[in-house]
C-alpha cells in the first residue's frame, strides 16, 4: 500500500523521478492490468494542498500531470484518507470515490490516486465510526481491484447495511487484528437484515484476515457465503485470525474447493447453524475444507443452533485442534439434498463440549474419522450418535468420550471401530433429579402398563429406565426397557394388574457404548469403559449390545454401576465378547470326582494331567462333598502350586480367589493333581478349579 504522507508534505523528488509508472507500483507489488495502469507521463512537482475530497472535486488543475496533496478525505478528519493525487487530463473513468475523482463541471479529466494492489478503505471516505453505511465504500474498493488485491482497514468500525459482493477476483480484506472487544481492532459490522454480509462468487484466492466480522440485529443470511453461478467453484480462499460473532448464521459454504480457516473463532449465533457446508453435485460440493486451530461456538444461550452442519455432497472436511462448544449438535452429517452425501470427515485433536444435543451426529455419510478428540456435552442425549443412514465407516481412536446424559456412543450403523478410547461417566441423568413426573398409569391395548408423564419425556423405544413411587399400579415400579407410544406415553413390559392411585417418577439410564440391533461389523477393542477419576459416574453398563455381528475384546470394563456389559437380542457366532477386564474370564476347568470314600492324598484330574509350555492363573474353586469334611488344594509335581488349602463341606460352595495363583510350565512340564488334607468321614467329592490362560 502507498503510505499516506504527513499532512502538508510533498514527495517532489520521488514523484518527479518515478513518473506515473513508478507511482503505479507504489506498494512494492505491481499487478498487471490494475485500474491504475496508464501511459507514463512526466508529473510537475506538486504545489497545491487540498483539504478534502469535496474541495478536490472543485479544484481545477493547471496542467496534465499536476499533483496535489490531499490532507484528508473529510475536512474535519485531517490525515485520514489523504495522500498524493495526480491529474489525468484524458481520463473519463467513473468517479469511484476512492481512487478516481471527477471535477464538477468537467466531462474529461480525473484526479487519480496512485496505487497497485493494496487499497486503504479510508481512501474511499471510511471514517471508522460505524455510524453510517459503509457498504458503497467497501464495494467501490472491491471494484477498484479488477485483478485482485488487498483492501486494508485500520482500527475502527465498518458498517455494512447491504451485501458486499466479490466476483471471480482474489480480494483479501485485511484489518488491524481480531479481538473480543467491540471497541478495538477492525470491526466489520454486518447489519444487512436477512441478507448475507459478504458473498463470494466464483472467487479464486483472497479471503479475510486479522479482523472481526460481527452481526447487528440480523434475522437471516450469513456473515459470509459462497456460491457459483457458472459451474466454476470458489477456490483457494483463506480466512486467518478472524473473529466471527453475534450473527444469525456464520458461514454458508457451497461450491468450494480448497477453503482454509486458521485461528478463526465463531461465537454467538441464533440461526439454525453456525457453519453449513452444503452441496448437491460436483459443482456445488464443498471439498476440501480445512479448519486449523479454530473455535466454533453457537453461544451459551443458543441451545437450538447447530455448530457445524455438513449436508449433502462434501468431501475431505478436516478439523485440526478445533474446539466446538455450546449450541445443539456439534458436528452433524446429514443429507437432505437427495442422492448425495458427505464423503469424508476427519477430526484430529481439539474436541466438543457443553453442547445440548449430540456433539457428533452421523445421519449420512461415507467415512468419518476421529483421532485424539475430547467429546463431552451438557445434555440428556448421546455424545456420539451414528444412525442407520450413515452407510460408510466410522473410527474413534484415542478419544475421551465422557459426561453425557445417555450413552457415550450409540451405534446403529455398520463398520464402526472404537479403539484406545476412554469412555466413562456417561448416563449422568440417571438420577431422580432428572426424572419425569408420572401423571397416570393404565392398561395398554396389549394389556401392559402404559405410563403417562406430565410433560414430554423425550425418550426412545429401547431406553432403559427406572420407575419408582407409583401407587396402586405398583407393578410399574422397577427397571425396564420401554416402548414409546407418544411424546408423553410409553409402555412397560409388565402386565397391568392394579388401578393407578397416584405418584411416581421415572428417569433414564445410559451406558458407555450402546450397540443397536441394526448395527453390524462393530469392533470395540482396547478401550477403558467405566467410571473416571473425576466427575459423577452413573453409567450403568460399559457395553449394551443388541446386534449379532460385533467384536468386543480386551477392554477394561470395570467401574460401571450395573455391570460390565449387557447382551440382548439374537446372538450368533459373530457375536464375540472376549478377554475383557471386569468380566469373569474362564478359559478352562480342572475337574476331579471321587465317588466313594475320600482320604488324604493325591488324586488325578479328569483332564489336563500335565501342563506344558504355558502359564495358567487359577481364579475360582467350586466344590461339594456327599458327606463329611476335608480340605483341598492344587499341587504341581507333588508340591503346592501356590494356593492355600480350602475347606470342602456338603454344601455347594464357589470361591473366587482374591489372590489368584499362577502355575508356570513354560520351562518344563508340570503334573497337576488334587491334594486332599484333613479328611474326616469324607465321601463323594466333586470339585473343579477354574483357570485363565496367561501365555
Amino acid at each position: 500500500m502507498s503510505h499516506t504522507p504527513p499532512a502538508g508534505t510533498v514527495r517532489r523528488r520521488a514523484l518527479a523521478t518515478l513518473g506515473l509508472a513508478g507511482l503505479a507500483v507504489a506498494g512494492s507489488q505491481a499487478v498487471a492490468g490494475t485500474a491504475s495502469a496508464a501511459p507514463a507521463r512526466k508529473h510537475d512537482d506538486p504545489e497545491a494542498t487540498v483539504n478534502s475530497v469535496a474541495d478536490l472535486r472543485t479544484t481545477t488543475p493547471a496542467a496534465d500531470g499536476q499533483q496535489v496533496q490531499l490532507l484528508g478525505y473529510h475536512g474535519d478528519l485531517p490525515g485520514r484518507g489523504g495522500g498524493t493525487l495526480y491529474w489525468d487530463a484524458d481520463s473519463t473513468d467513473p468517479d469511484n470515490g476512492g481512487t478516481v475523482f471527477a471535477v464538477t463541471g468537467r466531462a474529461t479529466g480525473r484526479w487519480k490516486r496512485p496505487y497497485a494492489a493494496r487499497l486503504d478503505l479510508a481512501w474511499f471516505g471510511w471514517k471508522g465510526t460505524g455510524a453510517e453505511d459503509d457498504t458503497p465504500r467497501v464495494q467501490a474498493a472491491v471494484n477498484a481491484l479488477p485483478a485482485g488485491g488487498v483492501i486494508e482497514a485500520g482500527p475502527g468500525k465498518i458498517r455494512l447495511q447491504s451485501t458486499v459482493k466479490v466476483r471471480s477476483v482474489p480480494i483479501t480484506f485485511q484489518g488491524a487484528g481480531a479481538t473480543d472487544n467491540d471497541d478495538y481492532a477492525t470491526q466489520y459490522i454486518v447489519a444487512t437484515g436477512n441478507a448475507n454480509g459478504f458473498l463470494l462468487t466464483n472467487v479464486h484466492g483472497g479471503g479475510l484476515r486479522d479482523l472481526v466480522v460481527r452481526g447487528d440485529g440480523l434475522t437471516g443470511g450469513s456473515l459470509v457465503a459462497t456460491e457459483a453461478d457458472t459451474g466454476e467453484r470458489n477456490y483457494m480462499v483463506s480466512f486467518v485470525n478472524v473473529r466471527f460473532k453475534d450473527g444469525y448464521t456464520g458461514m454458508t459454504l457451497r461450491s468450494c474447493n480448497t477453503i482454509r480457516f486458521r485461528n478463526c473463532v465463531w461465537n454467538g449465533f441464533s440461526g439454525p447453524y453456525v457453519i453449513l457446508l452444503n452441496g448437491v453435485g460436483n459443482d456445488s460440493r464443498a471439498d476440501p475444507i480445512e479448519f486449523v486451530q479454530c473455535g466454533i461456538a453457537a453461544g451459551g444461550g443458543n441451545t437450538t443452533t447447530d455448530n457445524i452442519v455438513i449436508d449433502g455432497l462434501g468431501g475431505s472436511i478436516k478439523f485440526f485442534a478445533t474446539a466446538v462448544l455450546f449450541g445443539r449438535h456439534g458436528l452433524w452429517l446429514k443429507n437432505t439434498t437427495g442422492g448425495s452425501y458427505p464423503k469424508f470427515v476427519y477430526f484430529e485433536g481439539g474436541g466438543f463440549e457443553n453442547g445440548h444435543g449430540n456433539p457428533v451426529l452421523l445421519d449420512a455419510g461415507a467415512q468419518a474419522q476421529f483421532t485424539n478428540v475430547y467429546i463431552s456435552a451438557d445434555n440428556e442425549h448421546d455424545n456420539v450418535r451414528i444412525n442407520p443412514g450413515f452407510t460408510g465407516s466410522a473410527t474413534f481412536t484415542g478419544c475421551i468420550i465422557r459426561g453425557c446424559g445417555r450413552n457415550g456412543l450409540d451405534i446403529a450403523s455398520t463398520r464402526v471401530t472404537v479403539t484406545g478410547c476412554l469412555i466413562g461417566n456417561n448416563g449422568r441423568t440417571a438420577h431422580p433429579n432428572f426424572g419425569r413426573t408420572i401423571s397416570g398409569a393404565a392398561a395398554s391395548p396389549a394389556g401392559r402398563v402404559r405410563i403417562t408423564t406430565a410433560a414430554g419425556h423425550g425418550w426412545e423405544t429401547g431406553d432403559r429406565i427406572t420407575v419408582s413411587g407409583v401407587n396402586g399400579t405398583t407393578e410399574a415400579n422397577g427397571k425396564w426397557r420401554i416402548d414409546v407410544v407418544s411424546p408423553t406415553q410409553f409402555d412397560l413390559p409388565v402386565t397391568f394388574s392394579h388401578g393407578y392411585s397416584g405418584g411416581g417418577s421415572a428417569y433414564r439410564h445410559g451406558g458407555g457404548i450402546n450397540i443397536r440391533s441394526e448395527a453390524s461389523r462393530v469392533v470395540v477393542v482396547g478401550n477403558a469403559i467405566g467410571g473416571l477419576a473425576d466427575g459423577v459416574n452413573r453409567q450403568d453398563y460399559g457395553v449394551v449390545n443388541e446386534a449379532a455381528d460385533v467384536l468386543v475384546a480386551d477392554n477394561d470394563l470395570n467401574g460401571n454401576t450395573a455391570g460390565p456389559y449387557q447382551l440382548t437380542g439374537t446372538l450368533t457366532r459373530d457375536t464375540r465378547f472376549t478377554g475383557n477386564k471386569g468380566v469373569e474370564q474362564i478359559d478352562g476347568w480342572l475337574p476331579a470326582r471321587v465317588p466313594g470314600a475320600v482320604s488324604d492324598g493325591l488324586y488325578d484330574f479328569g483332564s489336563l494331567l500335565y501342563l506344558e509350555g504355558q502359564r495358567i492363573r487359577v481364579v475360582k474353586i467350586t466344590r461339594k462333598l456327599g458327606a463329611g469334611t476335608c480340605d483341598a488344594r492344587l499341587d504341581a509335581n507333588g508340591a503346592s502350586a501356590g494356593g492355600n488349602a480350602i475347606a470342602v463341606t456338603t454344601a455347594v460352595q464357589t470361591t473366587t480367589l482374591v489372590a489368584p495363583f499362577t502355575i508356570d510350565a513354560t520351562a518344563g512340564a508340570q503334573r497337576l493333581q488334587l491334594r486332599i488334607l484333613n479328611a474326616a468321614s469324607a465321601n463323594g467329592l466333586e470339585l473343579q478349579f477354574a483357570y485363565q490362560l496367561i501365555s
